[in-house]
């Protein structure tokens, strides 16, 4: 036996998900999906085009330019004698040589140019196509716009529901 709570917690769901396109109307009675009215519905599956949207990976390459020294010339070299000790209470040491050369950089230098590799990510929409079961009257089986579906598309075979009759109509309309 259904109780209050029961018919009122499945109304709610019903409702609330969206999800489900048949309501019951006391014994059995559909109500329309599109006007709400309880006459002479019947359940049909309808094409439905919808936009979907579809990242696509891009490649391309950068030009980044830099530069880079010509080589440079050593100049005259160095040397000094490093003491280790420099205050009278340091431990001794013996002087260490540190010989050095001084280089001179070249008056310029030459450009070059790097390929980086460089990716972007494009989204498109494109049109994809679905079955839908749905509840619908005689009027707004009529009022559904007929689906043209572009040659050389591809479109999911229809459903296999015993009883059903399958009808091409579309109910979103793509823009070019």
């Amino acid at each position: 036996m259904l109780t209050r709570r029961t018919i009122l917690t499945s109304l709610a769901v019903t409702v609330l998900s969206g999800k489900l396109s048949r309501v019951c109307l006391g014994e059995g009675l559909l109500r329309c999906r599109s006007c709400a009215c309880s006459t002479n519905c019947e359940t049909v599956c309808r094409l439905v085009c919808e936009e979907k949207k579809v990242q696509v990976v891009v490649w391309g390459i950068k030009h980044e330019e830099f530069c880079a020294p010509d080589p440079s010339c050593p100049d005259h070299d160095h040397c000094e004698e490093i003491h280790a000790s420099i205050k009278p209470t340091d431990p001794c040491s013996v002087p260490k040589v540190f010989r050095w050369t001084h280089w001179t950089p070249a008056p310029c230098g030459t450009v070059y140019t790097k390929k980086k590799l460089m990716k972007k990510t494009v989204t498109k929409t494109v049109p994809g196509y679905k079955w839908v079961v749905e509840d619908l009257c005689p009027s707004c089986q009529a009022k559904c716009a007929q689906l043209a579906v572009p040659p050389g598309t591809e479109v999911p075979g229809a459903p296999q529901l015993v009883g059903v009759p399958v009808i091409p109509y579309v109910t979103a309309k793509i823009a070019p």
